[in-house]
């Protein structure tokens, strides 16, 4: 798999790391400095000459940008017939998931690409099934992320809530956002009853957890010939039944 690295910083790094690790090669990084869309000027050009050579080279690329980039950078890459993985949360992904669609381009979006938190998803949506007869139990959910994270709540904060909403009938789940210190992510879901208390816990101590989700599924995307929008969930319930190599 030849991989385009759009957005080089600790997350781009990280995934990096894990496709050499994988025996992938990277045609080309760009980090927020280097990126220029058409028309507009900056420093670099994404498009230009070297660059447009290392982007169309690429099998994939993934895009770990910011929420005021991610709009424009990820139509763009669709539109160049390169599938896209993006972890960049804080946007309105449905125009890029409707150009992948008419493009028939691959595209995967996803909040969190931690396997952990795909399992932590299923659970929340049994256990609050579960509980749906018994409104006593309340849910609610305190998510933790690094000073640096820029939206709040956190995108996996508000796709576990949707999971409660979906499985309960229960709408506008509480949700408790922390910004502090350099925590990668945790997440607390809570359903709260009169005497006692139900609690799913998940803890990133690394980014890494979510590098390895990202270059498993891209390798899986690209490997089951798929196009259009696709989901990180696919990916992790063929890989729960053995349809994908670990």
């Amino acid at each position: 798999m030849r991989a385009l690295l759009v957005g080089y910083g600790k997350m781009g790094r990280a995934i990096e790391a894990v496709l050499v690790a994988r025996g992938h090669a990277i045609t080309g990084k760009f980090g927020g400095r280097d990126i220029c869309l058409e028309g507009k000027e900056g420093k670099g050009d994404l498009w230009g000459s070297s660059s447009d050579a290392a982007a169309r080279a690429a099998d994939v690329a993934f895009e770990f940008t910011a929420p005021d980039a991610a709009p424009s950078i990820v139509p763009l890459l669709l539109s160049k017939k390169i599938p896209v993985v993006s972890g960049t949360t804080g946007w309105d992904v449905a125009p890029a998931e409707r150009l992948a669609r008419e493009q028939r381009v691959p595209f995967l979006h996803s909040p969190n690409y931690s396997l952990g938190v795909a399992a932590l998803r299923l659970g929340v949506a049994a256990v609050a099934r579960s509980l749906a007869p018994f409104p006593a139990f309340e849910p609610g959910i305190v998510e933790r992320h690094h000073a640096k994270k820029k939206d709040a709540p956190s995108g996996t904060a508000k796709a576990l809530a949707a999971e409660i909403e979906g499985a309960s009938g229960r709408a506008g789940i509480p949700i408790a956002s922390l910004r502090h210190g350099g925590v990668p992510g945790e997440h607390l879901i809570f359903f709260e009853g009169d005497d006692e208390t139900v609690e799913l816990v998940h803890r990133a101590r690394s980014r890494a957890i979510f590098a390895q989700g990202a270059v498993r599924a891209a390798e899986w995307m690209l490997k089951s010939g798929r196009t259009g929008p696709v989901t990180f969930e696919e990916f992790f319930n063929d890989a729960s039944r053995g349809g994908i190599a670990p």
